[in-house]
């Protein structure tokens, strides 16, 4: 089982002026706000983060490459299954939310500190994010339980029949 933990913080401007790499498998219990989400701690991540620096701009960029299955429930049975998760985004650090709104449309802004930023949380919000938003496997999937349509008009008398309260209008108080 993976042990590895990431640095508290880290300047993403120089790592990405330097080109450093943090490659390693994580135990997925590492990831506390992740498991809230999950079945089950069980399992590991793999995380790549690599730094660069596009040359042309001079925007400084993370790639962050993510894989690994992860246990969740099924809301179509209520089973457990594993799902296999592989998630790639770059994301743009930033000092401020002038600089956010200018982040290209192919990746993520992350709000940097002046201490630097907390890259086990920008990682945990990206596996988070990456999680279905309705967990369905297997048969589930293929239930078609929300049809696209307009709903049948009724007649007066078929509301007022399938009306379970109709009678109560009569009374009076």
């Amino acid at each position: 089982m993976a042990t590895r933990s990431f640095p508290e913080r880290i300047d993403p401007f120089k790592f990405a002026e330097v080109g450093k790499l943090i490659d390693g498998i994580f135990a997925t219990a590492y990831f506390d706000r992740l498991c809230l989400e999950l079945h089950s701690d069980k399992g590991e991540i793999a995380c790549k983060i690599n730094g660069l620096k596009d040359y042309d701009t001079g925007r400084r960029m993370l790639k962050l490459e993510v894989s690994g299955e992860v246990e969740l429930v099924c809301q179509g049975c209520t089973e457990p299954f594993i799902h296999k998760m592989e998630h790639v985004r770059i994301l743009y650090p930033c000092y401020n939310e002038e600089q956010m709104k200018s982040v290209p449309e192919d990746g993520e802004a992350v709000l940097t500190e002046e201490d630097g930023l907390d890259i086990k949380s920008a990682v945990e919000d990206e596996l988070i994010l990456s999680l279905p938003l309705i967990p369905l496997f297997g048969e589930c999937e293929a239930l078609e339980v929300y049809e696209v349509g307009e709903l049948p008009e009724l007649t007066d008398e078929e509301a007022e029949k399938e009306n379970p309260f109709a009678a109560l209008k009569n009374l009076k108080i």
